[in-house]
């Protein structure tokens, strides 16, 4: 009989390694796919106008639908609340003072490179669709396009296998505000106002047709978002929703407050970015940019003042910026005084230094058309004399007469001291300046010099004034 052979263990386990193959202890990573970006771009859309961001009355059902699918940011800014220079940041990834385009219409620096210079270099179709309100375009050397549907799609198209970035620039809902027709719209009589605003009729006829531009802009989103999904390019494509600042109501745009510079945000990033996922995560306008380049596959610059938060959208870090810097001149709006304003804010506080305290504070609201021409030689004497505030301004100072709170408002936007300080937390809206409050003074000083040293780095000219 042949002699059996008897197996140890141990042999058994030395000759399954020989033929089984060694498992590493984990899997190796999957190379993420290189995205497609779609950046959807309102104009003056306040972050409390959403009913994603709170508000139940407003209709935003595209603008909720995308939160749903993806992530949420509460607190996302820009650093002026003015379209050229909150337009120029997103772009370029620099301040308004490193930039160039610290007034409103005016000019980015020559020079400098921005956002399709920099994926064109990583491959990638860009272009740009509707408003501009930048220039030169030698620095922003986008495919330009109007904001229809066919141009759209051919531009979609036309980019074959390459990645494409197309960023859709809407006008709404800036003014001139859209009426609603008549029965239809909100009633203005049940609206909500923020507290910031006078409740005059003059000034809830305002917001029932702010809101039904909002909506309008909401609808649109939807037609966008929509003709991706025709087009099968959602999955492959990282979806932002932003507003280049907030609305144009008294204490908003051209200011440094939060009803100004706090925007709504939203990220969809089909298997990316988590669907109905919220951060608190603080990031500026600035900071878009480099994201892009890094979900593109490249390396963003060293020598912008933006900070990628990719690591936030794929849920790696819930955390991104300490503070948020803003800053504000009223040089190149219609009818604007020269009042600089600079402004540094935490997830805690909010500080602002007025550096022409002793001046009025104006713009169009306050002034109508023509108050402030751009001096040049010879234009004194044919300057146009302002035509008047508008109905909204006009009830306010009407009501102050008689109102002590619509006195105070209106005084508070027009005189403001020379620093201002905001719990914002307890205080989300800024109504109760804590700058003289005693035992504050610590941490104002500890803002203060964070915001001289932002402006230093900045080579802002009110450096160290």
């Amino acid at each position: 009989m042949p002699q059996v052979r008897r197996w140890s263990g141990l042999t058994v386990v030395f000759c399954l390694l020989l033929v089984v193959p060694w498992a590493p202890a984990a899997e190796p990573a999957v190379a993420r796919k290189i995205p497609n970006f779609l950046i959807v771009l309102s104009d003056d859309h306040g972050i409390e106008y959403a009913g994603c961001y709170g508000n139940q009355t407003i209709r935003t059902p595209n603008i909720d639908r995308l939160a749903r699918k993806g992530m949420r940011f509460t607190r996302a800014f820009t650093a002026t609340a003015m379209c050229t220079p909150s337009r120029s940041m997103l772009y370029t990834g620099l301040f308004p003072h490193r930039n160039g385009a610290h007034p409103n219409h005016s000019a980015t620096r020559e020079g400098v490179t921005s956002l399709p210079s920099y994926l064109g270099k990583l491959g990638y179709c860009v272009g740009l669709a509707g408003k501009t309100h930048i220039k030169p375009k030698s620095v922003y050397p986008f495919e330009y396009m109007p904001r229809s549907e066919k141009a759209m799609q051919r531009f979609l198209r036309k980019s074959g296998q390459r990645p494409f970035c197309l960023i859709i620039a809407t006008h709404h809902p800036h003014t001139p505000l859209v009426a609603p027709k008549p029965g239809e719209g909100h009633d203005p009589a049940a609206l909500k106002l923020p507290p910031y605003l006078v409740d005059t009729p003059e000034t809830r006829l305002r917001q029932r047709d702010y809101y039904n531009s909002v909506e309008i802009l909401d609808r649109d989103l939807g037609d966008y978002l929509a003709m991706l999904g025709r087009l099968k390019l959602e999955d492959d494509t990282l979806v932002i929703y932003a507003s280049d600042h907030g609305s144009q109501f008294p204490f908003g745009k051209w200011t440094l407050y939060d009803a100004g510079l706090r925007v709504p945000f939203i990220a969809r990033w089909p298997g990316h970015v988590g669907p109905g996922t919220v951060t608190d995560a603080m990031i500026s306008f600035v900071d878009v940019l480099p994201t892009l380049i890094e979900l593109a596959g490249g390396k963003p610059p060293k020598d912008i003042d933006g900070r990628s938060f990719a690591g936030v959208l794929l849920g790696e870090k819930t955390s991104h910026r300490e503070v948020i810097y803003g800053t504000h001149t009223s040089l190149g709006i219609i009818s604007g005084s020269e009042y600089p304003i600079r402004a540094v804010r935490t997830g805690h506080y909010q500080y602002i230094r007025n550096f022409n305290h002793q001046g009025r504070f104006t713009n169009i609201t306050t002034e109508g058309r023509g108050a402030a021409k751009k001096k040049k030689a010879g234009q004194g004497r044919g300057a146009k004399k302002p035509s008047g505030p508008g109905p909204l301004w006009r009830s306010w100072l009407e009501l102050a007469r008689t109102d002590p709170a619509a006195a105070a408002r209106a005084k508070a936007y027009q005189r403001r001291p020379a620093e201002e300080l905001y719990d914002v937390k307890s205080d989300p809206f800024e109504l109760n300046n804590l700058a003289d409050r005693p035992g504050l003074e610590p941490l104002k000083a500890e803002l203060r010099r964070q915001l001289d040293a932002w402006m230093h780095q900045q080579g802002d000219p009110l450096a160290g004034k």
